[in-house]
């Protein structure tokens, strides 16, 4: 069995002011995606936090927040449904 809530670290600055590296997050994995939300997703081997900005079919545009730190779709690409582990819905 999946558990539905799970526990992350953010690390680094690319979602400043909306979370410092060193937060932590719970990220429910059950559940539609809207744009806007924060999400958590996997990529080229790495677990990322970013904005889901506009769903284009079955893959999701991200974004960061503090654009000058960040790397995001407009680098990597859009980001398949599946990718996505879930949405951040609180911090602790």
């Amino acid at each position: 069995m999946k558990w539905p809530l799970l526990r992350y670290r953010i690390e680094g600055d690319s979602m400043c002011p909306t979370f410092q590296s060193g937060d932590r997050v719970f990220v429910w994995r059950w559940g539609n995606i809207r744009a806007g939300d924060v999400v958590v997703f996997s990529r080229g081997g790495l677990t990322m936090v970013k904005r889901a900005a506009k769903k284009n079919g079955d893959r999701w545009t991200m974004r960061g927040d503090n654009l000058s730190a960040s790397s995001d779709s407009l680098d990597f690409g859009d980001v398949p449904e599946k990718d996505v582990i879930g949405k951040i819905v609180a911090t602790y």
